[in-house]
């Protein structure tokens, strides 16, 4: 018995410790519904069971079901991006946005890590979105994947001329070049022809723009050059996207990939044939700022002030324009509070490494504790002073009673502050101001008397008194100037300063 017992733990000991490393990916129910006009938020769990971080690239696929009478169409889009997982769990939030319309997306996500020899992949949960609350239907039914070996893919024929590469890049099942099949594939019912003609004709058009738009492409010299040079460093086209509004003039992205499974890209914009902006990335680039941007004494500071503060590393965002690229590198806390590194680059060399993180207070906060603090110390020198002297001396002045916190005040005086700052050019500051000044007026106006996140606001605002669509606009785009999303803009700025205005006033009740 001893000796069997020997072998089997023998047995258990031999077997290779690679086993126990892999990734772990989970989301908590096969079905999300949202209303109408909500952002789709969806939490997306990894758990990395290696002792070290994962580099590899997180792919989505989704596909969008749209019901016309009796018949269905459906149109799908693949992404995939760059993604570092930190050694154990973490749980990240995927943005899937919004619909303004009943509406129905299907969902595939996948990881690709070890040069696409490992994948995770999930299986499809679906994103409802429904016109009443009373058609939420959202209940725990945990999906969960792990590391399995990627299926062999064979990589496209670098004999093949530009023009055919393309024409297969858009030859996917859910774009197909012949308008009866994709009839077909819709299962339109036979009683309907009326309906199924027009919609022939329709798809009919778009592929013949998608094609006559891939033709002025494949012809651009400029196009060409940077397509030219990807192909001489081994890379070759193995997907993308064309979104065209005229056939010369609409916006690209042509991927890439090479043997040792490294991507690249390449796009940009064209206009009447002319390409108004294209730009080149490579995988082997982004890993080489990456790593600058890790050996920055400055990065190094932030990144280990944060985790002192218990911060974990988020995920991470590469911005590009023209030769200027911009890391920004995202973390969180137990308590939802948020940071950003964010690493400056002009032709590949870091220029600038800054820090953005949330404030517990917001800025008024701060100046009235500061307020309340010279007061209580003014306060007690006066009273050492008036005790030390004798009785007869005429009482002093009686002190005058402080006014209540006036939240209107308040957010009138950040607004203004917020118009100041525009018209110096501080574009950050001014629409920060001028969000600050929506949260505090709300918060206040709704008896929270504390500082309050966007979402916190959003949830909280009774839509028959104030427009929803409003207030998330006004946050929305305040926070894509603020973390360099969005450039500024003088009409856009001034239509949040006039719904903050009217809401501050009463004038924007719905």
């Amino acid at each position: 018995m001893i000796k069997q017992l020997l072998l089997v733990f023998f047995l258990l000991m031999s077997v290779p410790t690679a086993f126990a490393e892999e990734i772990v990916m989970s989301v908590d129910q096969s079905e999300y519904y949202f209303l109408v006009g909500e952002n789709a938020m969806i939490p997306l769990t990894i758990d990395n069971k290696y002792e070290h971080q994962i580099d590899g690239m997180l792919q989505h696929s989704i596909i969008q079901h749209i019901t016309q009478g009796n018949t269905q169409i459906s149109q799908s889009n693949t992404r995939s991006s760059s993604f570092p997982v930190d050694s154990g769990e973490q749980i990240i939030s995927l943005d899937f946005g919004t619909s303004e319309s009943p509406t129905t997306l299907s969902v595939e996500l996948s990881y690709h890590y070890r040069d696409d020899d490992l994948v995770v992949s999930l299986e499809p949960f679906t994103i409802e979105f429904v016109a009443d609350e009373s058609q939420k239907n959202n209940q725990q039914n945990q999906m969960q994947s792990t590391t399995q070996q990627s299926p062999q893919q064979n990589n496209p024929n670098p004999s093949q001329s530009m023009q055919q590469r393309l024409d297969e890049m858009m030859q996917s099942p859910s774009m197909q070049s012949d308008p009866q099949q994709r009839l077909q594939n819709n299962q339109i019912p036979q009683d309907s022809s009326a309906l199924k003609q027009q919609i022939y004709e329709q798809l009919e058009d778009e592929n013949q723009l998608r094609k006559e738009f891939e033709n002025t492409l494949a012809t651009n010299e400029q196009f060409q050059e940077f397509h030219k040079e990807l192909l001489e460093q081994g890379y070759d086209v193995t997907g993308g996207n064309l979104d065209p509004t005229t056939n010369s003039t609409g916006n690209f992205q042509v991927d890439y990939q090479n043997k040792q499974g490294k991507w690249a890209k390449l796009q940009g914009s064209m206009t009447d044939g002319t390409i108004d902006k294209i730009q080149s990335q490579t995988q082997q680039e982004t890993e080489q700022m990456l790593e600058q941007l890790r050996s920055d004494p400055t990065f190094q500071q932030y990144d280990e002030q944060l985790r002192l503060d218990e911060f974990s590393e988020l995920g991470m965002e590469f911005l590009h324009d023209s030769n200027q690229t911009t890391i920004e590198i995202k973390y969180q806390n137990q308590d939802k509070q948020t940071a950003t590194i964010i690493g400056q680059f002009e032709d590949d060399i870091i220029v600038d490494v800054s820090i953005e993180q949330q404030s517990d207070d917001p800025i008024w906060i701060y100046w009235m504790g500061v307020a309340m603090v010279a007061l209580a110390t003014i306060s007690y020198v006066l009273y050492r002073k008036l005790r030390s002297k004798k009785k007869t001396l005429p009482p002093s002045p009686p002190v005058t009673k402080q006014e209540p916190f006036d939240h209107v005040v308040a957010a009138e005086k950040l607004l203004k502050e917020g118009k100041q700052h525009f018209e110096e050019k501080n574009y950050k500051d001014a629409y920060g101001m001028v969000n600050q000044a929506l949260r505090l007026f709300l918060s206040y106006e709704l008896n929270f008397n504390k500082e309050m996140t966007n979402e916190e606001i959003l949830e909280s605002v009774p839509s028959e008194d104030y427009s929803i669509s409003d207030i998330d606009k006004c946050f929305k785009i305040a926070s894509l100037v603020e973390f360099a999303k969005y450039d500024p803009d003088k009409d856009d700025f001034q239509t949040i300063v006039s719904i903050t205005d009217k809401i501050i006033h009463g004038n924007n009740k719905s």
